[in-house]
């Protein structure tokens, strides 16, 4: 791992880097949508960064809840809301998610441009079922094997989506534009957990008398 003062990273050149350092993991991975990272004042006052950034999702790192995850360095998970969306950035469908975020930095100690540069921690999204209650009535609860938790109601720490996706799609640092049927992570609603070795964390989504879960697991050994 790497700490804040071992490399450097100027702004305007966090996009750049990110884009070699995608090409160099995913070589034969297709771009199948994008993260959108700190777009809430909770993940913003949770990791210390002041402003979004976005990272690259591929195909070979979006899973299907219930997922397994191996040969991570420190990894985190937070609940999303995640869309699919069409060209224009118009949201298709509601997904319940989690995100495995992973960074070479060592205890997340980055700034904006290390963290970019980094892909915005992005390592893998994990799909549950889509949305069947509205945004405004849904509680996340976010829990661990290690017995950590978290709460929060989706209506008071939600992004603004619409904003958000129109933000990623105008930007100028995109690898590609918006194509239909775009995966679009955005942005966590809880502080994240960490996911231990040998470990689970789940994220349970619920309204009145409905309910979804996201089950994601860490194995380090054969």
């Amino acid at each position: 791992m790497l700490t804040a003062g071992d490399i450097p990273v100027r702004p305007d050149t966090a996009y750049e880097i990110q884009a070699r350092v995608a090409r160099h993991l995913h070589p034969k991975s297709n771009v199948t949508g994008f993260k959108l990272g700190y777009t809430s004042d909770v993940m913003r006052e949770a990791m210390g960064i002041e402003q979004p950034n976005h990272g690259t999702v591929f195909d070979s790192t979006v899973l299907t809840s219930p997922a397994l995850v191996r040969e991570l360095i420190q990894p985190k998970v937070e609940p999303e809301i995640a869309v699919c969306v069409d060209r224009h950035g118009t949201v298709l469908e509601w997904r319940a998610s989690l995100e495995v975020v992973d960074s070479v930095w060592a205890d997340y100690e980055f700034t904006w441009a290390q963290n970019t540069a980094d892909g915005s921690s992005a390592a893998y999204a994990v799909l549950g079922s889509c949305l069947d209650a509205p945004l405004e009535d849904l509680v996340v609860t976010l829990r661990s094997s290690a017995g950590q938790s978290r709460t929060a109601r989706v209506q008071e720490v939600c992004p603004d989506i619409a904003g958000s996706v129109g933000w990623l799609a105008q930007h100028s640092d995109l690898p590609r534009s918006l194509r239909d049927g775009d995966l679009i992570l955005t942005g966590g609603l809880t502080a994240p957990l960490d996911l231990e070795p040998d470990g689970w964390i789940e994220a349970t989504f619920e309204a009145d008398a409905w309910s979804t879960e996201v089950l994601v697991e860490r194995r380090e050994s054969s």
